[in-house]
């Protein structure tokens, strides 16, 4: 089964995120909670963790990409 890594919702003005870069790649094993990518506001920096453990799959946002709460920008293979 596949699992969706959302960009979350940053406080009330956090519309414009960029996705600064990516800390995995496909086929690398992951761990829940662990740091996948960093991203980055008008306002603040931080960084996007994973939903579940098992193996990225898909990296559906490149480096540089604005990216919305909500977007889909990763897939993982649970484990």
């Amino acid at each position: 089964m596949s699992e969706d890594v959302v960009v979350p919702k940053w406080g009330l003005t956090a519309d414009e995120i960029v996705l600064v870069s990516w800390r995995c790649q496909v086929g690398d094993t992951v761990n829940s909670d662990q740091p996948l990518a960093d991203l980055e506001t008008d306002k603040a920096t931080g960084e996007l963790a994973s939903p579940c453990a098992g193996i990225v799959t898909e990296l559906l946002a490149s480096p540089g990409d604005e990216v919305s709460p909500g977007d889909v920008v990763a897939r993982i293979a649970r484990s």
